[in-house]
C-alpha cells in the first residue's frame, strides 16, 4: 500500500458517499463501510497494479464497479498514465475513450495472444505446467498483469487473460466491461463470479480451451 493508494481511496469514497449516501462501499485499502447496508455495493481499487505504479510503469489503473443484488451492473477502468478509460453499463455496451469496443473474433488460442498476471505465480499453481504447455502453442503471449491485461482483451487486442490471484475489487468493473464488449468472464473453475479468487477473461471463443488447461 502506498500513499497514493490510501489518499486515492479517500477521495473516491468521499465523492461516492456524497453522490450515493445510501450505497455501501468496499475498497482495497479500507474495506467495507459497515455503517451502511444496501443492495448497491461499490467496489473500489484506487491503484490496481501498485508494483507497476511504484516503478513508474504506466499500466496501472483505477477501478470502480457497482454491484446490485449480487450482479455487477456498471464499471469503470481508468488508466490515467496512458489516457485510457473504459466504461460499461448493463445493456449499454462498453466504451474506450468514448468509442464502442468489442472483443476479438479469433476462435483458437493457437491463433491468438494469451496474457497472464505473472508467470512465476502461474508456475506455482496446480495447473502451472499445463498452462506453460498451452503458452507454447499460442501465436503470442505477454505478461501484462493486473487490470491492463484485461483491458486488452476487452478492446479486442488480445484473446484472453489469466489472473491467478484476485479480489472482487480487482475485477468487478472488468466483468461488466468484458461482458458488454461481447466477451466472457469467469473464475478458473468456470464460475461466473467476481468472488472466485482468480479470473479468466476472454473473447468467449477460446474460453473453454483455457479452462481445460487450468484443470
Amino acid at each position: 500500500m502506498t500513499r497514493a493508494d490510501r489518499e486515492g481511496e479517500v477521495v473516491i469514497r468521499a465523492i461516492l458517499s456524497k453522490s450515493f449516501p445510501a450505497h455501501q462501499l468496499c475498497g482495497e485499502e479500507f474495506g467495507w463501510d459497515k455503517n451502511v447496508c444496501s443492495d448497491y455495493k461499490w467496489w473500489i481499487d484506487p491503484v490496481d497494479g501498485t508494483l507497476q505504479f511504484i516503478r513508474g510503469l504506466p499500466f496501472w489503473g483505477t477501478l470502480l464497479g457497482l454491484e446490485y443484488k449480487g450482479e455487477v451492473v456498471a464499471g469503470v477502468i481508468h488508466h490515467p498514465a496512458i489516457n485510457l478509460t473504459l466504461w460499461a453499463g448493463k445493456g449499454l455496451g462498453c466504451y474506450a475513450n468514448g468509442k464502442r469496443v468489442h472483443v476479438s473474433k479469433i476462435s483458437r488460442i493457437q491463433d491468438g495472444t494469451l496474457t497472464y498476471g505473472g508467470i512465476r505465480r502461474i508456475a506455482k499453481e496446480r495447473y502451472g505446467k499445463k498452462m506453460l504447455d498451452l503458452l507454447k502453442t499460442c501465436y503470442d503471449d505477454r505478461g501484462f498483469g493486473d487490470s491492463f491485461g484485461h483491458s486488452l482483451v476487452i478492446q479486442g487486442m488480445t484473446e484472453a487473460m489469466v489472473d491467478p490471484i484476485v479480489k472482487p475489487y480487482d475485477v468487478a468493473p472488468i466483468k461488466i466491461c468484458l461482458e458488454e464488449a461481447g466477451g466472457k468472464f469467469t473464475d478458473l473453475k468456470g464460475n461466473i463470479t467476481i468472488h472466485g479468487h482468480n479470473a479468466l477473461s476472454s473473447n468467449g471463443l477460446v474460453h473453454s480451451q483455457i479452462l481445460k488447461a487450468t484443470r
